[in-house]
């Protein structure tokens, strides 16, 4: 009777024990290779989890000032320098269509405007010939297109307005006058330049009527 007694009372203490353990084991354990272990809550992914980021982009820096729009590099000379305002003087020999040989002096105004293949510089000229017998004095509208090539930039030109000319004897007329030229510049700073001009000019129903060969001096401001 004490065996069976003692039985009983071993098989009370090992329930109880493993009742208690039951209650006490660890929830949301998982079965790893080597036995249970604890899940991990609120992990940190690892680099390899990661969304791809994209390439870092390199930031160039702005062109130096003076540089055209649209240029990796410097554009060239003519290209550069011969675009906004210009002011150029031009004294020159003028060669009438009758008699003698005499003087030219010319001032430019212009604004150059960048197309592309070429710069186009609408101005105003303001011109006096002394030749001979013959004095005459016009006043035109431009236009002058230049192909940019490096430092050179060959030109053609025209320009129509008003001329007075005054001759021997007595003789005192004022008419249409017109222009067509052309010649180059070559660009030796941002700031100046020389080239040659060759021009026939006339005013209508009068005898001013000649070619002129004009040095050209331009001074970029």
């Amino acid at each position: 009777m004490h065996t069976t007694l003692a039985r009983s009372t071993l098989l009370g203490v090992f329930l109880a024990a493993s009742a208690a353990l039951a209650q006490g084991a660890p929830t949301g354990s998982t079965q790893g290779p080597t036995g249970s272990s604890q899940a991990p809550t609120g992990s940190t992914p690892m680099p390899a989890d990661l969304p791809p980021q994209p390439p870092p982009q390199s930031v160039e820096p702005p062109p130096p000032p003076g540089y055209a729009t649209g240029y990796p590099v410097a554009p060239p000379p003519v290209r550069q320098y011969a675009v906004g305002k210009r002011f150029a003087i031009i004294p020159g020999v003028f060669i009438p269509s009758s008699g003698s040989a005499g003087f030219s002096l010319g001032l430019e105004f212009s604004y150059g405007i960048d197309l592309g293949p070429v710069i186009v510089a609408p101005g105003l000229s303001l011109q006096g010939n002394w030749g001979g017998s013959v004095t005459a004095y016009s006043g035109l509208a431009i236009a002058r297109v230049t192909l940019p090539l490096g430092s050179f930039g060959p030109f053609v030109e025209g320009g129509l307005g008003y001329g007075h000319v005054s001759a021997d004897p007595n003789y005192s007329s004022g008419n249409l006058a017109w222009r067509a030229g052309a010649g180059f510049i070559f660009f030796f700073s941002p700031h100046f330049a020389i080239g040659i001009d060759v021009r026939y000019d006339e005013v209508i129903d009068t005898p001013y009527k000649g070619w002129t060969f004009a040095p050209l001096i331009l001074l970029a401001f």
